[in-house]
C-alpha cells in the first residue's frame, strides 16, 4: 500500500544548552544564540523542576523572571519557597571558580534581596571538583564549612575589581549569617544539560503513560508549557500578577496522558488553518482532481481539502511518534475502503449507463451520504470525524478509491506519479 505522500510536519525543537550547543565557526562572536539557547533550556528546566516537585507537593505556584530566573511560591500566600538561578554558557570549559563573577553576582543578588530564611537558593551551573561551588552540590560530599572557608579566603585576597562590591557585602555579614546563608544554597551541577533533559522529563512522567509513549507525552507537554510560559512572561512584562500553578500543569499532564491510552490517540492539529482561496483554486493534488471529476462545489471542496490536510498531518505525527501499532494504519485504511464500497460499488451488473450529467449527480449524492455516515474511527475514543473523512481523501490521493465511476480512466496519467512516490517512500 502506498504510504502518505506528503512530508510530515515538525512541531518540536530540541534545544541544546551549555553542554550540547554547537555553534557555526563562521558565526559572529556577538551572536545571541548562546544566551537564547541558555534561556530556552532554563524554561524547560522549570518544567522539569515543577514535575519533580509534584511528587512531594500537592499545591504550589511558579514564576519565571520575577524574583529570580525560576521561583516557586506558596500557592496560598505567594511567598517564595525556592529561588533558582541559572548560569548558562555554550563554552563547556567555563565553570564556577571561587572568584567567578557569575557565582559572586548571584550571591550578591540573593543577599541584597532577601526573601526569608526558609527559602532554598538553587544555582544551576558547572562546578569543578575542589571549588567552593562543588562543595555546595546537592549530593554526598556536601561540605558547607569548607565552602565557607574557600569563599571567605577569596573575598579577602582576590584583587578582582568586578567582584569588589560582592565581596564587601558578603564579608559584612557576621560569620554565623554567612554560614546560615550558605546552608540554604544548593548547586545543581549540570541540571539543565540538553543531553539529560529529555530522559529526565520522561522519567518525571513515567507514572502517567507506558514507556514507549513517554516521549510523545513530553513533546506535547513541552509544547503546552512553552505557550504557557510565553503568556506568563507577557503578563509579567505588563506588570500583571501571574503564576503557573501545579493544578494547571497536572490537568494538562493528565489530559495528554489520557489521549495516549490504548483506545485513544492525541489530536495535535486542531489549530491548523483552513486552506486559502489560492490553495483551493490552484491545488493539483490527485485527491483534489478526484473531487473535480464530479464537479464538487467550491465550498465543499474547501472542506474536503481541510479534512485531508488535517488527517494527513495527524497521521504523519502518529507515525513519526510511533503511536500506532504495526499495520494499524493499513488495517484502518482497509476499513475505510470497505465503507467506500458500500456507497460506490454498482448495485448490479446490468445497470444501464446513465448520461454523464446523471453520473455526476449520483456521484455527488453518494459522496455526501458517505461523508455524513458513521465512518469507523481509527480507535474507539478518537471522535474527530475529519480523521476518517480526511483519510478517505488520503486513500483517494493514492488512486485506490474514487468518486467518479471510472476515476481510473480519467486519472490514468497520474498513476506513474503515485508509483514514483511509493518507491521513494519505500526507499526512505
Amino acid at each position: 500500500m502506498v504510504a502518505d505522500r506528503e512530508p510530515s510536519i515538525t512541531r518540536v525543537i530540541c534545544v541544546r544548552d551549555r553542554f550540547g550547543a554547537v555553534t557555526d565557526a563562521s558565526s559572529s562572536k556577538f551572536s545571541a544564540a548562546g544566551p537564547a539557547l541558555g534561556y530556552l533550556a532554563q524554561v524547560d528546566y522549570a518544567l522539569l523542576a515543577a514535575l519533580e516537585r509534584m511528587d512531594s507537593e500537592d499545591d504550589f505556584a511558579l514564576s519565571l523572571e520575577t524574583l529570580d530566573d525560576i521561583v516557586f511560591h506558596n500557592a496560598e500566600t505567594d511567598d517564595p519557597t525556592e529561588k533558582l538561578q541559572s548560569k548558562h554558557t555554550i563554552d563547556s570549559n567555563r565553570t564556577l571558580s571561587d572568584a567567578s563573577p557569575d557565582l559572586w553576582k548571584t550571591f550578591h543578588n540573593w543577599l541584597v534581596e532577601p526573601s526569608g530564611n526558609n527559602v532554598r537558593l538553587v544555582l544551576l551551573a558547572v562546578a569543578d571538583a575542589g571549588t567552593a561551588a562543588a562543595r555546595l552540590r546537592v549530593r554526598d560530599g556536601r561540605d558547607v564549612a569548607a565552602a565557607l572557608q574557600d569563599l571567605e579566603r577569596t573575598a579577602r585576597t582576590s584583587t578582582s575589581t568586578e567582584n569588589a562590591e560582592y565581596y564587601r557585602v558578603f564579608l559584612n555579614l557576621d560569620p554565623a549569617a554567612r554560614r546560615a546563608f550558605l546552608d540554604r544554597v544548593d548547586v545543581v551541577d549540570g541540571a539543565a544539560s540538553a543531553v539529560d533533559l529529555q530522559p529526565a522529563l520522561e522519567r518525571a512522567v513515567r507514572k502517567s503513560v507506558k514507556q514507549q509513549r513517554r516521549s510523545a507525552l513530553v513533546d506535547r507537554l513541552r509544547g503546552w508549557w512553552h505557550k504557557r510560559v510565553v503568556a506568563h512572561l507577557d503578563a509579567i512584562a505588563r506588570q500583571e500578577q501571574d503564576r503557573i500553578t501545579a493544578g494547571e500543569l497536572e490537568d494538562q499532564l493528565l489530559e495528554i496522558a489520557d489521549s495516549l491510552r490504548d483506545e485513544s490517540l492525541p489530536i495535535d492539529v486542531l489549530d491548523m488553518p483552513e486552506p486559502t482561496d489560492e490553495e483551493v483554486s490552484e491545488s493539483d493534488r490527485i485527491f483534489v482532481a478526484q473531487l473535480r471529476l464530479v464537479a464538487m462545489a467550491s465550498q465543499r471542496l474547501r472542506k474536503c481539502i481541510y479534512d485531508h490536510n488535517r488527517a494527513f498531518a495527524q497521521r504523519s505525527i502518529w507515525q513519526r511518534d510511533r503511536l500506532l501499532e504495526v499495520g494499524e494504519l493499513g488495517r484502518y485504511d482497509q476499513e475505510l475502503k470497505e465503507a467506500w464500497e458500500r456507497f460506490f460499488l454498482p448495485s448490479g451488473d446490468d445497470e444501464p449507463a446513465p448520461e454523464e450529467s446523471e453520473v455526476l449527480r449520483l456521484a455527488r449524492e453518494r459522496f455526501v451520504e458517505l461523508d455524513r455516515s458513521d465512518l469507523p474511527p481509527i480507535r474507539r475514543d478518537v471522535s474527530h470525524g475529519w480523521v476518517a473523512r480526511g483519510s478517505l481523501h488520503v486513500i483517494a490521493d493514492r488512486l485506490e478509491i474514487g468518486w467518479h465511476p471510472v476515476w481510473l480512466e480519467h486519472l490514468r496519467n497520474r498513476l506513474a506519479e503515485v508509483r514514483q512516490d511509493s518507491a521513494t517512500e519505500q526507499a526512505a
